[in-house]
């Protein structure tokens, strides 16, 4: 998660990369969505399936 929002940070802004800036926000924030939603869904799993 810390990477997709690192994505979604960096400043490219009149570099080499500044084509790619909405590319980086995309990745950045299918990333954190991916990430998050996985540790939700394992946290229930394991609250679901506590002894």
């Amino acid at each position: 998660m810390l990477g997709g929002y690192v994505f979604t940070a960096v400043p490219v802004a009149g570099t080499v990369l500044s084509a790619l800036d909405s590319v980086l926000d995309l990745a950045g924030v299918v990333s954190m969505v991916v990430f998050s939603g996985a540790l939700i869904v394992r946290g229930v799993y394991a609250l679901v399936n506590k002894n």
